[in-house]
């Protein structure tokens, strides 16, 4: 989906404006949010075709849907020192287009992030990223395969409101196969104790 750039800066500044203001309010005592975790997700998702992109089908040329469901991602990070942060997500999954084929699709990203120094209860990086997709598309009469990949910059805000809720930001631009691509998502997580949490996000 193409959007303009003043539509992903109007996206992208509303919740990251929040995010840093929920933080300015919140407690003295409520610790930044920690950059040491794991998490394993289940992820939902559609893909949508547009005409004239590579690999596409003539019968796709009215802007198909593909539903890339029933997919796990994996999702970490690592402070190695006090600002050098270390983050990196693999997400494989599988679903039907028009349930007459079969879609796959897989997506790894790693970054490095410079951790900025912030109050409490507020958490800001900024990363250097590379990124690799690859989707393939089969069925009894058509086979493709695409693999993209490219290398961009990333800003991210965590803030934790309570002590045990947090919300998050990110924003990102690929170049490389992505050729100035916009990422952009949110997500919001509730802390059970000090090591398990459940998170939602939107991507």
């Amino acid at each position: 989906m193409k959007r303009s750039t003043k539509t992903i800066a109007a996206l992208v500044a509303a919740p990251l404006t929040l995010l840093i203001a929920g933080a300015a309010i919140a407690a003295d005592d409520i610790p930044r949010p920690s950059y040491n975790f794991v998490e394993v997700d289940y992820v939902y998702g559609t893909a949508d075709v547009e005409s004239g992109q590579p690999g596409q089908l003539p019968s796709q040329a009215n802007k198909d849907t593909w539903n890339l469901s029933e997919g796990v991602a994996l999702k970490a990070s690592y402070v190695f020192v006090e600002q050098l942060l270390v983050r990196g997500s693999y997400y494989a999954g599988s679903g039907e287009w028009k349930k007459t084929a079969d879609v796959d699709s897989s997506s790894g990203l790693i970054g490095i992030s410079w951790l900025a120094p912030t109050t409490d209860a507020t958490g800001i990086d900024v990363g250097l990223d590379y990124r690799a997709d690859s989707i393939e598309f089969k069925n009894s009469n058509n086979n493709f395969d695409e693999d993209i990949e490219g290398v961009g910059f990333s800003f991210g805000v965590r803030a934790a409101p309570t002590k045990n809720t947090e919300f998050g930001a990110r924003v990102g631009w690929y170049e490389g196969d992505y050729e100035g691509a916009i990422g952009f998502n949110v997500n919001a997580a509730w802390n059970i104790n000090d090591r398990w949490g459940i998170t939602a996000y939107w991507d």
